[in-house]
């Protein structure tokens, strides 16, 4: 009696473990008719001879077809041996993982706000730069990666291509004083692009009184297309507060940037 139960708990067990091979085979032939019949980057229905070598493929790799990043199947797609080039690519979600993880912890390295400080000049300045470029157009980096901060000897810039200002708050160590002269430069230069189409507010003298020594050897470093608009900046950025956003105000009158405003089809207002 105890062999014949034996053998039946194994021939149980050998009865369950094929109807999972047979359930995770189905799954596979599923995954792979919907990913090899289209074409993963266009959309577009997929090369007859492309979409059979892709599923005889997926379907030898069993369960580890999950683990392929589209990009991978794709590029695999257009090799005449779809198996011996996928086959390299089995640990593609061992590599999504960590890009998932990197790309979380460089979302915390960049913020709308300054990092871990509260300023009112700061704000205020802010908000003058906010009302010429739009209330997402300064991003504090602590040691971010993405935006060109990290490792190097970066105060800040202006990114004209989106009409950005990015601090590069890790390198400026907690120097509050630091910090607004570098934001009233950079915010300088969204006035200079945005509402005097790159024509300098002050004259070669006005720049030339005004101007340190230390920074005059310094705006050589740039395009001699650029030094004049940088010197100006640089003369900006040490004028006090006040007279500085009101020069901001005066100069975008009517050149601020718009709130965005979605077409419903009837009037919108803001909450």
């Amino acid at each position: 009696m105890r062999t014949l139960l034996f053998v039946e708990l194994g021939l149980s067990s050998l009865a369950s473990t094929m109807t999972a091979d047979a359930s995770m085979q189905a799954q596979v032939q599923s995954y792979a008719e919907m990913v090899c019949g289209t074409n993963l980057k266009t959309g577009n229905p997929e090369e007859p001879s492309a979409k059979k070598r892709c599923i005889s493929g997926l379907i030898k790799l069993r369960k580890n077809a999950f683990k392929l990043a589209a990009p991978s199947i794709q590029r695999c797609k257009q090799e005449a041996n779809f198996f011996s080039c996928i086959k390299g690519h089995t640990t593609d979600a061992t590599r999504i993982k960590q890009a998932a993880e990197e790309h979380g912890r460089e979302i915390k390295t960049m913020s709308r706000t300054p990092h871990h400080l509260n300023s009112p000049r700061l704000n205020r300045l802010e908000e003058a730069i906010h009302q010429v470029l739009g209330q997402r157009s300064i991003l504090w980096s602590n040691n971010s990666t993405s935006w060109g901060c990290k490792g190097r000897n970066l105060y800040g810039y202006y990114r004209i291509k989106n009409e950005l200002v990015v601090m590069c708050q890790g390198f400026h160590n907690g120097d509050l004083a630091e910090l607004i002269d570098t934001l009233k430069y950079e915010g300088w230069h969204s006035v200079q692009h945005r509402c005097r189409n790159g024509v300098p507010y002050l004259n070669d003298q006005q720049i030339a009184a005004r101007l340190p020594q230390r920074d005059a050897i310094n705006v050589h470093s740039y395009h001699p297309k650029q030094r004049r608009l940088e010197s100006e900046a640089k003369v900006m950025a040490k004028i006090n507060d006040a007279r500085w956003i009101q020069l901001v105000k005066d100069e975008c009158k009517g050149k601020e940037k718009r709130p965005y405003k979605p077409d419903l089809g009837f009037t919108y207002s803001t909450f």
